[in-house]
């Protein structure tokens, strides 16, 4: 795990493709972020205004890499997004301090949920394939899943790490993340509610 756990902590992106390869997950290439002219979604000819810099896909569908080009396509793109298809995982994107709550109560009840973020908007949890429809009634909760969905994964820009995946335990079921998702919506809405 310690090799796996050190490239996904990495800035590298070439050895964190290969890392969420060696997991079983679909690598895909993003765009990239460049300092002082932004993302290279913006080359185009009429451009719009880009929301997630360097940390989405080039086009509408996600095409994962041949596992033996993965070297050779990052190579060709240094500091391209590393782009994972919903297909081993189910991802639960949620506001930020929702998802700090959620890690706060599942890290007290020893559930490893993997969690990323992006800045301090949105969190992502990682829950079972397959299982994060359960979660889809929730309120404030964006839940992806399948081929054509996909999430940007750090060292993408402005993505990292708050639990990183461990290869020798499962992702957990969207019904172990459930009771402390509620708990923390909860209590969003009753600060909201005291101002």
């Amino acid at each position: 795990m310690g090799e796996i756990l050190q490239a996904l902590h990495g800035r590298d992106s070439i050895e964190s493709a290969a890392a969420y390869a060696r997991l079983g997950w679909p690598v895909a290439i993003g765009h990239r972020h460049r300092t002082g002219s932004g993302c290279t979604c913006q080359d185009g000819p009429a451009p719009t205004a880009c929301v997630t810099p360097g940390a989405h896909p080039p086009g509408d569908d996600v095409i994962p890499l041949e596992r033996g080009g993965l070297t050779a396509a990052f190579e060709a793109a240094p500091g391209a997004g590393v782009i994972v298809p919903c297909t081993r995982f189910d991802a639960l994107v949620v506001a930020h301090s929702i998802g700090m709550g959620v890690m706060l109560r599942a890290d007290a009840s020893s559930l490893h949920v993997p969690c990323l973020t992006a800045g301090h908007s949105t969190a992502t949890l990682l829950v079972e394939a397959g299982t994060g429809s359960l979660l889809a009634d929730c309120p404030q909760v964006d839940v992806r899943s399948g081929p054509d969905a996909w999430v940007a994964m750090p060292p993408s820009y402005g993505v990292r790490w708050d639990t990183a995946p461990d290869d020798e335990l499962p992702i957990p079921p969207a019904e172990a993340v459930r009771p402390h998702l509620a708990t923390a919506l909860k209590l969003a809405l009753a600060a909201r509610a005291q101002g």
